[in-house]
């Protein structure tokens, strides 16, 4: 994305009066659950009391293992970060803070799981440095960096804010919300359809709206996200029913065949960059299978971006009372299926010519909710055989930690 692309979110914001001020915009509704992203209370309990069980033992130890919980560590934050794509400029500060935001998560994990109140300040630590220091943040790919950091962020900020010792308080809790509020929620309670990018970007940016609508105590930000994930959702996944075509987006700012990674451009040249693909010619048949996602036929790590996203959202709707799960069951099954199949048994010929880069990494481990809330109704074969192969589970990017914290023994 070009200057031009960013200033145009820039003013997207401005004008939708996105920018808003410490203390407002927080909508009526039922009171918030807390902590209430991704983990609550009672599943963190669970999960300590199975510490030495399967899954949990491995991916503790996992964790404990995890250069994120070093208590020698120190944050490197950064009051402007520059996050381009694909590694283009200067990305000065954008690792710096999505290490930090996940390890802030990571410590605060260990707090909980040990009692250790060291890991309970290193996790304030890194939370209060960048809200000390953040001012801003540019670049191309700046909305999405927002999107993974804040998701981290507010998981982290939860645990520590609701499991402090009697008699404890976090006195800088007031001004990480407002870092929150002021330098991540601008970015990401629109979602990014308007301007046409990926869908993965959709989904990211309203799980992590939704995350800082529980910590900010914002009823709007909260909804919002939620609508953002059900627009973008019917024309992420597609399944047989939606017709011989994939749903339009809601904003059609692109043309279909330009917005889905098509089988086509695949078959002419896998390692082709994004800007250079073609969408297809007459008469090329395009093949859409059930559970295909608008990123399928990229490669092997963005479609799990996708499910991951809308699991996490859905995982934190329902603790604070909006089950999602039965409304997305079809088409995510499908997708998780479809996606782990083709990552454990291969692509075949007819669909996305018969390959799917690898150029960006192995899928996220995007897959332990998705098991955990349908396998009992729905037949899961391969979505469990992805599961048992990731476990227990890497970090990347907005995705971590999760067998540890959302598998069931």
């Amino acid at each position: 994305m070009g200057r031009k692309s960013l200033a145009a979110l820039v003013a997207c914001v401005l004008m939708t009066g996105l920018l808003i001020a410490p203390g407002e915009g927080a909508g009526a509704g039922p009171k918030f659950r807390h902590p209430g992203v991704q983990v609550d209370r009672k599943q963190l309990d669970y999960v300590r009391a199975h510490l030495k069980a399967k899954p949990f033992k491995g991916a503790f130890a996992a964790l404990k293992k995890d250069p994120a919980v070093s208590l020698k560590a120190e944050p490197h934050p950064w009051a402007h970060p520059v996050c381009e794509p694909f590694g283009v400029g200067s990305n000065g500060g954008c690792a710096a803070e999505l290490h930090d935001a996940n390890a802030a998560y990571a410590t605060a994990l260990m707090w909980y799981l040990t009692r250790d109140k060291r890991y309970l300040r290193k996790s304030g630590v890194y939370m209060n440095a960048w809200s000390r220091s953040l001012k801003g943040r540019s670049g191309g790919d700046a909305p999405l960096q927002a999107g993974w950091a804040a998701i981290s962020w507010a998981r982290a900020a939860e645990i520590v804010r609701y499991s402090m010792p009697k008699g404890t308080r976090w006195k800088q809790a007031g001004r990480f919300a407002t870092m929150l509020r002021t330098h991540y929620l601008p970015w990401t309670i629109d979602g990014y359809h308007r301007l046409a990018m990926n869908g993965n970007w959709d989904l990211v940016l309203a799980d992590a709206t939704v995350d800082m609508g529980v910590f900010l105590e914002d009823r709007h930000a909260f909804e919002r996200g939620i609508q953002v994930m059900r627009s973008r959702v019917p024309a992420y996944f597609y399944l047989k029913s939606d017709g011989p075509r994939p749903h339009q987006p809601v904003e059609p700012v692109w043309d279909l065949d330009n917005y889905w990674y098509q089988p086509c451009s695949e078959t002419i040249n896998p390692e082709e960059p994004e800007d250079a693909r073609r969408p297809c010619a007459p008469g090329q048949h395009v093949v859409y299978l059930k559970g295909q996602t608008q990123e399928t036929c990229r490669d092997r790590l963005h479609a799990t971006y996708g499910i991951a996203a809308v699991m996490q959202l859905a995982e934190t709707a329902k603790i604070q009372g909006r089950n999602l799960f039965p409304s997305l069951r079809d088409r995510v099954v499908a997708a998780s299926e479809l996606t782990s199949r083709l990552n454990l048994a291969g692509v075949p010929a007819t669909l996305c010519g018969g390959r799917i880069s690898k150029a960006t990494g192995a899928p996220a481990t995007a897959f332990e909710i998705v098991w955990r809330e349908y396998h009992k109704k729905n037949k899961l074969p391969w979505t469990k055989k992805m599961v048992a192969k990731q476990r227990p589970g890497t970090v990347r990017e907005f995705i971590a930690w999760e067998t540890l914290t959302n598998a069931r023994a």
